[in-house]
């Protein structure tokens, strides 16, 4: 069983958006592009908020597909723990940087949030957590590319295959 056309394109709109999200996060931390990296960057981390609550309100709707025959269980829980946790790192991710977003008096925001509570001890805070969440994002990311070029490569199995567009052997 594939994921649908919808989980699909959810999942690599998410991929494409946090790329660009890192890309201009960087350019805003050496200066690269001036103000607009930023502005880019609180542009697309709400876009990623809607794709999120999109995707997220998919997975709940429709089953995921199970794991292949044949991959080992600590496989299979280490895959669940995995894409749970960046689930809930995405999540944390984007809204501790639309809080800590709101501090700046020029912000892209849509509906910013208190300018006094983002700005407040608390805020500051979160911008600390927002800042720790990259690199634990980056780690989950890097775990779960590790899992897809293992089954692709090692394993040469059909589970990338249920993430694309293209019809799987199966």
């Amino acid at each position: 069983m594939k994921f649908s056309n919808t989980q699909i394109l959810y999942h690599w709109l998410s991929f494409a958006l946090i790329l660009i999200m890192a890309g201009t996060g960087l350019a805003y931390s050496y200066d690269l592009l001036g103000g607009g990296a930023m502005r880019v960057h609180q542009i697309t981390g709400q876009v990623l908020i809607v794709v999120l609550g999109l995707r997220i309100a998919t997975r709940l709707g429709r089953r995921t597909p199970d794991a292949a025959d044949g991959h080992a269980r600590w496989e299979r829980a280490l895959s669940k723990i995995v894409q749970l946790a960046l689930y809930a790192v995405m999540i944390g991710y984007v809204a501790s940087g639309y809080i800590s977003a709101s501090a700046e008096t020029d912000s892209a925001l849509i509906a910013p949030v208190s300018l006094a509570f983002a700005r407040s001890d608390l805020g500051e805070q979160i911008l600390e957590i927002h800042f720790m969440l990259k690199w634990v994002l980056l780690g989950l990311f890097g775990l779960h590319v590790a899992g897809a070029l293992k089954h692709l490569i090692v394993d040469r199995d059909d589970t990338m295959a249920r993430m694309t567009f293209h019809k799987s052997k199966s």
